[in-house]
């Protein structure tokens, strides 16, 4: 953990959110790298989906025993740690691009291992968050939205940047860009490690005890419950179906970067103003407009609409996945004792992570053999029922209000 001196006490807080940041800087930017390279190499949808399968499946064991690792070694160390075994393989897959022997699952094997690491590292980011707001005496619902803000501004980021590597700079380029995002990202964990005081130690808690406190908070159980179907579409829209329609319709790298950069613009504005004005929001209309948004994203794809439309539509699909994801993380944390948090999260990523890396696997195959087309009629079909069950569901006492009324 990480304890310094009262009149530096926003040092952490600055740093956490820098780390944040690049973090989702060098994501982002994978996000259009990994399936491009793949594409490229092999021209295979269904490659595609498996290698994004494997960047993703990782993660929904690392989650688990990731928590116990940070329980047992301390947040700042494992996010050291993870942050450095990424950039050992990064490294790697640039060398071999560089050396000409980037064979696709050779790659894909690298990314495998390193997605090990990528859930304990941002976990422990995470679970950091709320002990660097109260030194900081800033909102967490500020920190929370901050944190979203950034993403946003990185998936803005991130896309156009890759894109515009890619074509100018070439594959080698785009993977030397995305290993030196790996090392700043190491700074600054090693500015956080090298400033951190001895670890307090508490008392060892269970998967089980995290389990039954989330099981036995409504308000925690039923917001988990409502936000796992959102991870639906999640990474499935970033690694098959976008890529998919860029590879179908014939599109560059750089539309492809805009298109992901369109969808971060509007998180970052809706993540902006969640942290602005966190009590303004409720839980369910907010849950059934991000529903709305991830079908209106599909929707465009499947409409053929103009390269214009499906940009601005893709921007207003955004702006209620920023303050969403800012809302349940919120809740997450605040209604958590902070003895459980890191299994808690552990247990929400891993929830999530299945969820995900199934999802990516099964739209890979389904666009393999029925098509893009059919696999866009039966996701919108799954959000359209999912916002007559959001909108069937609103209670009189709204999660959100009741979390910020206990809290206030």
């Amino acid at each position: 953990m990480l304890l310094l001196t009262k009149s530096a006490n926003k040092t952490p807080w600055k740093l956490i959110l820098t780390t944040e940041a690049f973090s989702s800087l060098a994501n982002q930017f994978m996000q259009i790298l990994l399936p491009w390279y793949i594409l490229s190499t092999t021209g295979s949808i269904l490659w595609t989906g498996i290698v994004g399968f494997c960047s993703l499946l990782p993660n929904v064991f690392s989650s688990l025993f990731g928590a116990q690792v940070i329980d047992r070694f301390g947040r700042s160390k494992v996010m050291f740690g993870c942050e450095v075994s990424q950039l050992i393989l990064i490294g790697a897959i640039t060398a071999l691009v560089f050396a000409g022997q980037d064979a696709p699952w050779l790659v894909g094997g690298l990314i495998f291992a390193s997605s090990v690491f990528d859930a304990p590292g941002q976990l422990a980011r995470t679970a950091l968050s709320p002990t660097f707001s109260r030194y900081a005496d800033v909102p967490l619902s500020k920190t929370s939205g901050m944190i979203e803000a950034f993403d946003g501004v990185m998936s803005v980021a991130g896309p156009l940047l890759c894109g515009l590597v890619i074509a100018y700079m070439g594959l080698l380029g785009a993977w030397v860009v995305c290993t030196a995002f790996c090392v700043v990202i190491v700074i600054l964990c090693l500015l956080m490690f090298t400033n951190r005081k001895p670890r307090v130690l508490r008392p060892s808690v269970s998967f089980k005890e995290a389990f039954s406190n989330m099981w036995g908070d409504e308000i925690l159980k039923e917001t988990v419950l409502f936000t796992l179907p959102t991870f639906l579409l999640g990474q499935a829209w970033e690694l098959v179906l976008l890529p998919s329609y860029i590879y179908e319709k014939g599109f560059d790298s750089v539309y492809f970067g805009l298109l992901g950069g369109a969808f971060g613009l509007g998180a970052f504005g809706g993540a902006l103003f969640f942290a602005a004005a966190a009590k303004r929001f409720t839980f369910f209309t907010l849950l059934s407009v991000n529903y709305a948004g991830y079908l209106l994203s599909v929707l465009v794809l499947l409409l053929n609409l103009p390269k214009a439309a499906v940009l601005a539509a893709t921007v207003f699909c955004g702006v209620p996945f920023g303050a969403f994801g800012a809302m349940v993380i919120s809740i997450i944390l605040l209604r958590t004792p902070e003895a459980l948090r890191s299994k808690t999260l552990g247990l929400f990523a891993t929830a999530s992570y299945t969820v995900e890396s199934v999802c990516v696997l099964g739209m890979a195959c389904c666009i393999h053999w029925a098509g893009l087309y059919v696999t866009l009629c039966a996701v919108s079909g799954i959000f359209a029922i999912l916002i007559l069950i959001s909108l069937l569901g609103r209670k009189h006492n709204d999660f959100w209000t009741a979390v910020t009324a206990k809290n206030k």
